[in-house]
């Protein structure tokens, strides 16, 4: 960390499972000196420089979450035509603090952060594609992404009160 900015490089690739979103401890033992997203990026890696032209290709959804299960599907399976319940990005979800979505058919990817928030524990990062059964599964590419972040300062009764309301929506 230089200066108070974080920046974490990755990806996801298809053979990373849905349900287990991957984990960065960002906890600093600290309750007022905590971490905020302040940019989040997506594109894609491979040794196939055309994945994203590919037609046949599924829409990748991506969240980013304080919790690990404000990162995890909650359905598995529904009809194609209920993509409310399949899609879950929830932005009703105060554990989400992050979504993207990359359409490689359409040439799309857009990427959103919640302006107010703080992670006073844990971050962690998920992807899933919907097949046209409406399953989810794993992405059907290579996504690559980059977290930056910077340090907050907070009372630590605020980062105490995101920390509760996280654990009980867990």
């Amino acid at each position: 960390m230089k200066k108070g900015v974080y920046t974490i490089r990755s990806g996801l690739t298809s053979t990373r499972n849905p349900t287990s979103p991957r984990r960065y401890n960002l906890d600093n033992g600290d309750f007022e000196l905590n971490m905020k997203l302040t940019d989040f990026e997506i594109f894609p890696i491979g040794s196939n420089p055309d994945q994203w032209d590919n037609l046949d290709s599924n829409v990748v959804f991506i969240v980013i979450s304080t919790t690990e299960n404000g990162a995890i599907p909650t359905a598995t399976t529904v009809s194609p035509d209920e993509y409310g319940p399949v899609l879950n990005l929830r932005p009703n979800d105060s554990q989400q603090i992050a979504w993207g979505v990359a359409a490689p058919a359409y040439g799309y990817v857009y990427t959103l952060i919640d302006p107010d928030h703080i992670i006073p524990e844990d971050l962690f990062i998920n992807a899933w594609s919907i097949s046209s059964g409406g399953t989810v599964e794993p992405v059907t590419w290579n996504i690559g992404y980059m977290l930056k972040m910077r340090q907050a300062k907070s009372s630590g009764a605020e980062a105490l009160l995101y920390q509760a309301k996280d654990a009980a929506l867990d």
